[in-house]
């Protein structure tokens, strides 16, 4: 039942209104990024700890991130082919 009720506001929806969506999400997310402080972030981990876990990095973690980032774009494009 929820499907139903999904695939209406799709049709509901216009291409622009989805885009307008889509634009103002990266908007507000470039904006929050340049506002928030990050330099918190430059503390989390030492030098010597930073370097250890760059050499412990290796293919199999570039592929589980390379899957997650494939996994995101593929949601990404549903909901937009949901949409159009």
């Amino acid at each position: 039942m929820d499907y139903f009720l999904f695939t209406s506001l799709a049709r509901e929806i216009s291409r622009t209104d989805l885009i307008g969506i889509i634009v103002g999400h990266i908007i507000f997310g470039f904006a929050l990024t340049q506002l928030l402080d990050w330099s918190w972030l430059k503390n989390l981990m030492s030098d010597k700890d930073k370097e250890k876990m760059l050499k412990g990095y290796n293919w199999k973690d570039l592929l589980v991130d390379s899957a997650i980032i494939a996994i995101v774009i593929g949601f990404l494009f549903l909901l937009i082919s949901l949409f159009l």
